[in-house]
C-alpha cells in the first residue's frame, strides 16, 4: 500500500504538471478561436474573451478530470479553415500581432477588430472611384466608337466628292480632247475638200489610195455638213428616179454612201474614188467601167469636183443612150453664171429640160442627151467655183 501511495504521489505532480500544460494549451487554442470568431461574429467574441479567471481554473480542473480538451475536433477544423481564410485576406503578420494583442488585452483586440471591420467596410470608397473612372472611360470609348461609326459616311462623302472632282477633271480633259480632235478632223476635212476641188480626179484617187483614212475623214465631215443643210438634194433625185420607169439603168457618179442605190427599184451602178460599202465601184469618174449607151439615167449629186469636171460629163454622155437623162444637183454658190453653164452642156451634147435655181442652197438641172460629146473639150471652158467650207 505504501508503495502504491508512493507511486501515486510520484506521478501526481507529473499529472498536475501535465494538466497545467494542457490547460495552457487549451488557453492558447481558445484565444485563437476567439480571434477568428471575433472576425466573423463581431459581438459574440467579447463574451467569449471576457471570461473570469476562476472559470478558467475550473475548466482546467475539469480538463484534468475528464482528460479531454474543451474544444471538439470539429470546432478546431472550422477554426483552422477560418484561420486560413483570414490568412489569405489579412496576411500572416497581421494575424500574429492580432493574436498577441488578444492575449494581452481582449478589449483592445475587439476595438482593433472593429476598426479593421470598419476599414474593410470603408474600402468600397476607392472601389466606387474606380467604378466612376471605368464608367468615364467606357463613355469615352463609346463616344469614340460612335464618332468612328459616324465618320465613315463623312469619309464616304469626302471620297465621293473627290471622285466627282476627278470625274469632272477627266470629263473636262476628255471634252477638251474631243474638241481638239473634232477641230483637227474638221481642219483636215476642209483641207481634203480643197484638194479635191483644186486637183484632177486621177490625183484625188491616188491620194485616197495612199491614205485610206483621208477618205473616211472626208466622208465623216461631209455627212456632218449634210445634217446642217435645210434639205438634202439626194432626196429630190430619188423622188425623180422613182417617177421614171424602173427598167432604166442608173449610173450614180460620186455615189458616197449609195443612198440612191438603196432607195430605188432601178438597177444602179455606183461609182466613187473610194468605197464606203460593197455597192461602190472604185474608179476614176472620167473613166468608168461601163459600155457605151448602156445607161438610161446619169446622176451627179454634189460630185462635180476637180479641175476636169468636163471629162466627167463627157463620160456620162458616152454611157448614156440617146434620149437618156442627165440629172445634176450642185451648191448654188458655185455658179457665177447659170446661162454659161447651160451653154457649155449644150456643146457637150445635152439639151436642158428643166432647172430649179430658186433654192438658196442648191441648184438642180435636168438634161437629155441629144448628141455625142466632141473630142476637144478644153475649148468649151466648163468650170465651176470650188465649194470651200469656212472655218468655224
Amino acid at each position: 500500500m505504501k508503495n502504491k501511495r508512493k507511486c501515486k504521489n510520484k506521478y501526481r505532480p507529473k499529472d498536475h504538471e501535465m494538466g497545467v500544460s494542457k490547460a495552457e494549451s487549451a488557453e492558447n487554442i481558445k484565444p485563437k478561436e476567439e480571434v477568428n470568431a471575433e472576425s466573423f461574429r463581431n459581438n459574440n467574441s467579447e463574451r467569449i474573451c471576457q471570461k473570469p479567471p476562476e472559470r478558467k481554473e475550473k475548466e482546467s480542473k475539469s480538463q484534468k478530470r475528464k482528460k479531454s480538451d474543451s474544444s471538439c475536433p470539429t470546432k478546431t477544423q472550422t477554426v483552422q479553415e477560418e484561420e486560413n481564410s483570414v490568412k489569405k485576406k489579412a496576411g500572416q503578420a497581421g494575424k500574429d500581432s492580432a493574436a498577441s494583442s488578444v492575449r494581452s488585452n481582449p478589449r483592445t483586440e475587439s476595438a482593433d477588430d472593429q476598426e479593421k471591420l470598419s476599414g474593410k467596410r470603408l474600402k468600397p470608397e476607392p472601389d466606387i472611384k474606380q467604378r466612376l473612372k471605368r464608367e468615364k472611360l467606357r463613355k469615352m470609348l463609346q463616344s469614340q466608337e460612335a464618332k468612328q461609326q459616324e465618320s465613315p459616311p463623312e469619309i464616304k462623302a469626302e471620297t465621293a466628292l473627290a471622285e466627282e472632282e476627278k470625274e469632272l477633271k477627266q470629263d473636262r480633259s476628255t471634252s477638251l480632247r474631243s474638241r481638239m480632235e473634232q477641230r483637227l478632223e474638221s481642219a483636215r476635212f476642209r483641207y481634203i475638200n480643197e484638194v479635191l476641188y483644186s486637183t484632177s480626179s486621177s490625183e484625188a484617187k491616188r491620194m485616197f489610195k495612199q491614205d485610206p483614212q483621208a477618205f473616211w475623214i472626208y466622208h465623216k465631215g461631209y455627212t456632218a455638213q449634210v445634217q446642217r443643210w435645210p434639205a438634202n438634194p439626194v432626196d429630190d433625185i430619188i423622188a425623180y428616179i422613182q417617177q421614171k420607169p424602173s427598167s432604166l439603168v442608173v449610173a450614180d457618179f460620186g455615189c458616197g454612201d449609195c443612198k440612191i442605190a438603196r432607195s430605188v427599184k432601178n438597177s444602179v451602178h455606183s461609182f466613187d474614188l473610194a468605197a464606203t460599202c460593197e455597192l461602190v465601184t472604185v474608179c476614176d469618174m472620167a473613166n468608168v467601167p461601163l459600155p457605151d449607151a448602156s445607161v438610161g439615167i446619169a446622176v451627179f449629186c454634189l460630185s462635180l469636183m476637180g479641175v476636169n469636171l468636163a471629162d466627167f460629163l463627157a463620160e456620162a454622155n458616152r454611157v448614156l443612150m440617146n434620149g437618156g437623162f442627165l440629172k445634176i444637183a450642185e451648191v448654188a454658190s458655185r455658179f457665177d453664171n447659170v446661162r454659161n453653164f447651160i451653154t457649155a452642156l449644150s456643146n457637150l451634147g445635152f439639151k436642158m429640160v428643166s432647172k430649179n435655181t430658186e433654192n438658196t442652197h442648191f441648184y438642180s438641172f435636168e438634161f437629155v442627151k441629144t448628141a455625142a460629146a466632141p473630142e476637144n473639150l478644153k475649148k468649151f471652158g466648163l468650170q465651176l467655183k470650188p465649194c470651200v467650207y469656212k472655218k468655224r
